[in-house]
């Protein structure tokens, strides 16, 4: 039991994450509204942060953020506020869901709180104890090839959704798909195949629920695996509810238990999982995409009603994906799937904001970005139309900020997915996002809402001027150097000081502090903004006594700054300032060295793919300041770029 002790004179605010998509619903409010608005029950039973206005590095010691949390038995915790009024005194309590019947013998449950000085870091430093805890590797999902490369979607809001090309089956559609990708070339390295590929149930209630995992000849004639064969695609392939009359089921003649509700089922043995997958495996199955999880757990007494059979279904589905080498990607997860996460390794991804429809606002997702990343999840945004001028496919519904999608989309160090109409992509915007060989170009950590949009989001109402809107940072260190990227939407003015810039995204592990020498430079950096029409004629000085300044900004005229540090001789790398949303990258960018008159980098990619880089001169304050060099990879892949030189064949060096 914990007493929410707001008052009038409170001016503490709350975030909790409740509902779909890993909490995409959660609530932001002042503290002293808490017993009114904090969620609870099994929808809405996830971390709950309550920080002060002031949080983040320049903060006094005082201020920080306080993040609660179960830290066991996640699956069955449940979280309630009771208002006791004679009191004014609201009480959060923590314990077992209502309908749960019996607790086996040894059951335990454990409830977490964690304080830092601010919202990200502490929430980071929160997810570390229970990744620690429970000994999951955050390098399984860095290296998820579904999350690393370019992929092509055909989920909800696609032009393909439920859709084949006129007269064609899917397989005819997907080849058609991956030609027209290589005719103008778009390096899609994997394939999501949605719910349209199997047999559903459509003779109970249970319409739409799973009968059999398999393809009808009129979808894949030669089967899933004929199509993997003909298109040479990885899989991500979704999966919804069970349906009651699952031909797997014993109760129907298959082979295996299932737990049956009026409505849906669930597996109640690891054999399943073991033979689902693994047969899977064989028809080119990379990601296992588990849609409607939420629905499956509240339809179902067998989850409600027991307070291990949850745990024990995603924990099946999890050891068996390990098992064969499948990454699980959760959808229509409620935060409880995600806390439950901490304990299987092979849950890599988890969708993060709700369908794709074109035109429509799922792209925010820089709240449910610093949860996901938290534990150890990339958080996923769905796929996206890249061309503004389309429509046909959902009536007259058509994407009116493609360039802002393919942004969050990239800065989400997920999947980005275009999901187009053949022939209607617009390419040059895509390639914004990757390589020549589909290797996405994107920063280390995730694009986050800063503690500073957070607070302005539960204190200040949206028409105040001093609101802020939509702010994001996310990291990179390329070379051990810190490369800062800074999305600003649908934002009034605001200036980040160089500190708050530093601390806006959490860093993996605390550096130890050393006091600075009178000889030690303060930090430079100079900012460009990657979404201008011309990056290089934004370069804006940011030190300890310039701050980064934001201007007001739409969805149309979003800010993206990439902020690059100056080395120690005055040099500074601005990358790929006018081809890439991500400019300075680990994907591209190894080897950053300042040398008596310049500086030099090694710059990676496909073999034969054209790069141009930038580097600014010392001193630097404008376009004029800057110099570009364009370099073709050879055989190797991999070229050492050399500035200042006279000319690209002096400045590209294979190596």
């Amino acid at each position: 039991r914990l007493p929410i002790l707001g008052s009038e004179e409170d001016n503490r605010g709350f975030l909790a994450y409740a509902g779909n998509m890993i909490g995409a619903s959660y609530r932001a409010d002042a503290w002293n509204n808490a017993t009114l608005a904090l969620p609870s029950g099994i929808e809405g039973s996830g971390p709950v942060v309550v920080f002060s206005p002031d949080m983040g590095p320049e903060a006094a010691e005082k201020e920080g953020a306080v993040v609660i949390s179960p830290l066991s038995s996640f699956m069955s915790a449940n979280q309630a506020v009771d208002n006791v009024t004679l009191s004014d005194v609201g009480i959060l309590r923590y314990g077992i869901m209502g309908k749960v019947t019996q607790l086996p013998k040894g059951y335990s449950m454990e409830t977490i709180m964690f304080a830092h000085k601010g919202f990200n870091q502490a929430m980071h430093n929160w997810g570390d104890v229970l990744l620690t805890r429970y000994g999951k590797d955050r390098g399984r999902t860095r290296a998820d090839l579904t999350t690393n490369y370019l992929g092509y979607s055909t989920d909800n809001g696609a032009w393909y959704y439920w859709n084949p090309e006129a007269n064609q089956s899917y397989t005819k559609t997907l080849k058609d798909v991956k030609a027209y990708a290589e005719e103008v070339g778009l390096p899609y390295r994997h394939l999501q195949i949605d719910s349209w590929w199997y047999y559903q149930d459509t003779e109970s209630w249970g319409a739409h629920g799973i009968k059999n995992w398999t393809s009808p000849g009129s979808i894949f004639p030669t089967g899933p695996d004929g199509m993997y064969n003909e298109t040479g695609y990885p899989l991500v392939a979704h999966n919804r509810f069970w349906s009651n009359r699952t031909d797997y089921a014993k109760q129907n003649g298959g082979d295996w238990d299932f737990c049956f509700d009026d409505k849906k089922s669930f597996p109640l043995e690891y054999g399943f999982w073991e033979w689902l997958l693994g047969d899977a495996k064989k028809w080119g199955l990379h990601t296992y995409e588990q849609d409607w999880l939420f629905g499956e757990f509240e339809d179902n007494h067998c989850t409600l009603e027991s307070a291990t059979s949850a745990r024990m279904w995603l924990m099946q589905m999890g050891i068996a994906a390990e098992a064969h080498s499948i990454s699980i990607q959760y959808c229509m997860a409620w935060p409880r799937f995600l806390l439950q996460s901490v304990e299987i390794q092979s849950v890599t991804q988890a969708r993060a904001s709700e369908d794709y429809t074109p035109g429509n606002d799922q792209w925010k997702l820089g709240v449910t970005s610093i949860f996901a990343h938290a534990l150890g999840v990339t958080p996923l945004k769905d796929n996206f139309w890249s061309n503004s001028t389309v429509s046909g496919r959902y009536g007259d519904a058509h994407e009116p900020y493609p360039r802002l999608q393919a942004a969050v989309s990239t800065l989400s160090s997920g999947s980005v997915l275009p999901s187009d109409k053949i022939g209607t992509s617009d390419v040059e915007l895509i390639l914004r996002s990757c390589r020549r060989d589909g290797l996405l170009l994107r920063p280390d950590r995730p694009a986050m809402k800063i503690d500073a949009a957070i607070a302005s989001e539960a204190l200040t109402p949206p028409s105040s001027p001093s609101s802020v809107g939509e702010v994001w940072a996310a990291h990179s260190e390329v070379s051990s150097l810190p490369h800062i990227l800074v999305l600003s939407v649908d934002s009034k003015p605001l200036n980040l000081t160089l500190p708050s810039l530093l601390a806006a995204s959490p860093r993996p592990r605390p550096r130890p502090r050393r006091r600075r020498r009178r000889a030690d430079r303060a930090p430079t950096f100079l900012a460009i903004d990657t979404n201008a029409r011309d990056p290089l004629e934004t370069i804006k000085v940011v030190s300890e006594s310039s701050p980064l300044d934001l201007g007001n900004t739409t969805r149309d005229t979003f800010e993206l700054w990439a902020l690059s540090p100056t080395l120690v001789n005055g040099w500074t790398l601005l990358g790929e300032a006018t081809d890439k949303w991500v400019p300075v990258s680990n994907g591209r960018f190894s080897q950053i060295r300042a040398s008596s008159g310049g500086l030099s980098v090694v710059a990676k990619g496909k073999p034969g793919e054209t790069v141009r880089v930038y580097a600014a001169a010392p001193g630097a304050t404008a376009k004029d300041g800057t110099m570009g060099v364009t370099c073709t990879l050879a055989a190797s892949g991999s070229v050492r770029i050399v500035f200042p030189r006279a000319n690209s064949a002096e400045a590209c060096v294979e190596v």
